[in-house]
Order: structure tokens, then C-alpha cells, then sequence
């Protein structure tokens, strides 16, 4: 965005620059105020030139991503508790008491 930014925006600073000096500003305001608009100027710009829109459902976000992969995770571990429908098998075992 900022190579797009710079060629306008001092494009702009020059011709604000030099529109102000004609009509009579002193040479510190025009400076200021031609730098303003030009940074204001190149923002607009380089955000007028660059390909945007409305994000598509195809176009995953980084943290959906995680969140599926961590369900899927999840779903592989056998955890001895969160679920009421282990079976008798995946029950973790007591330790049995030796006799003394």
C-alpha cells in the first residue's frame, strides 16, 4: 500500500504546495498544509487503487481454522472425564489394594 501511497500523495503535497504559493500563503503554512493533504491525499488513493471488497465464505480466518482442528483433536483424545458415555473399557482403572 505504501508504494501506491508515496508517488501520489507527493504529487499532491507539490500541487497544494504550489496552488497555495500562487495565491499568496507564506512558504511555512503552504509547506504544512501541502504535506497534509498530501498524506491525506495518498491514503486516498492508494486505498481508492487497492483490490478490496466484501470478504468471500471461501476466505478462512486464521483463528476457524484453529478452532476446527482443536475440535478435531479433541474428538481423537480419550480424556477419563467430560463424558458420561465412556465405555467400560476406556473407564481409567483403580488401583487395586494389596493384601499386607
Amino acid at each position: 500500500m505504501v508504494d501506491k501511497a508515496i508517488p501520489a500523495g507527493l504529487k499532491i503535497w507539490l500541487t497544494f504546495l504550489l496552488g497555495l504559493l500562487v495565491v499568496g500563503y507564506p512558504i511555512v503554512p503552504s509547506i504544512l498544509f501541502g504535506a497534509i493533504g498530501g498524506v491525506a491525499g495518498g491514503l486516498v488513493s492508494a486505498w481508492w487503487q487497492t483490490p478490496g471488497g466484501v470478504p468471500t465464505a471461501e476466505a478462512e480466518n486464521p483463528l476457524k481454522r484453529m478452532q476446527q482442528r482443536l475440535r478435531e483433536r479433541s474428538s481423537r483424545l480419550r480424556l477419563p472425564f467430560g463424558s458420561r458415555e465412556l465405555q467400560r473399557s476406556q473407564r481409567p482403572r483403580r488401583m487395586r489394594r494389596r493384601p499386607r
